[in-house]
């Protein structure tokens, strides 16, 4: 090809990079705008179309301006590619925090559930507190004050759920609400992050979008870890309640707990 065909040719092309970008402009107005061309959507879900469709009934002739996002959308593919990403990416983690605080939200009343059982079968004191016997023979009130031998010597302890049992429910309780906190958190910290990829004014440059993404993925990790915890804890008091309690033929095994450890 001669050096002038060439030139020629390199102008065709140019003038067809404009032409495209041109009618992608076009039709992503149109979408924006509600406007049906007949040519296929190519930028909008049929939902969010559909949408536009509604907000812009009665307002034919109008024109919308195309945001500072929407025009790097178009003239970067790279950065639309890594910000499509980033805004699925979002999605799915949200998914994850929102399926993490309704497990938490479950298992937190379960073990609200079981607490309440354990006192039940606990010794109420003359003064109406509610006391357990530890594994060594001590036994302590619910706040942790030791109950005096001679007041203990007084009640039948057989068949009563072990201090043990019921410092682990409470320990657990307050984990699951410190992880419920936490949880809040990311789910904040995911919408702040969705705010900024959807900023039609002042988008995220490339490196902005590609950090958060980052960010995501930590988050997304520590969801995960916190999710197998909370299986932990929940696993941990699926046992019938019949099998925490201490019978004449059945000693007590459990861990031992200190009161403000």
């Amino acid at each position: 090809m001669s050096p002038t065909h060439t030139d020629e040719f390199n102008e065709i092309v140019k003038v067809q990079k404009e032409r495209a970008l041109q009618q992608d402009l076009e039709d992503l107005n149109n979408e924006r705008l509600g406007n049906v061309t007949g040519r296929m959507q190519r930028f909008l879900s049929p939902e969010a179309f559909e949408n536009n469709q509604s907000a812009n009934s009665g307002k034919k002739g109008s024109t919308a301006k195309l945001s500072a996002l929407d025009i790097l959308l178009l003239n970067d593919p790279e950065y639309a590619r890594i910000h499509k990403a980033a805004l699925d990416e979002n999605r799915a983690a949200q998914v994850k925090v929102t399926d993490l605080q309704d497990r938490i939200d479950r298992v937190m009343a379960k073990l609200d559930n079981k607490i309440e059982e354990t006192l039940d079968q606990a010794v109420t004191l003359p003064d109406g507190r509610k006391a357990f016997m530890n594994e060594d023979g001590e036994v302590y009130t619910t706040d942790g004050e030791l109950v005096d031998q001679a007041i203990v010597e007084g009640f039948d302890w057989n068949g009563r759920p072990p201090l043990e049992t019921y410092l682990s429910l409470t320990a657990d309780r307050a984990r699951l609400g410190e992880l419920e906190s936490e949880s809040q958190q990311h789910g904040l910290r995911l919408g702040e992050i969705l705010e900024a990829l959807e900023d039609q004014d002042d988008p995220a440059t490339k490196g902005e979008v590609q950090s958060l993404r980052e960010e995501q993925d930590d988050i997304v990790e520590n969801v995960i870890s916190m999710n197998d915890e909370v299986h932990t804890i929940e696993s941990r008091h699926e046992a019938p309640s019949a099998s925490i309690q201490a019978t004449p033929d059945q000693p007590l095994v459990a861990t031992k707990f200190e009161f403000g450890s």
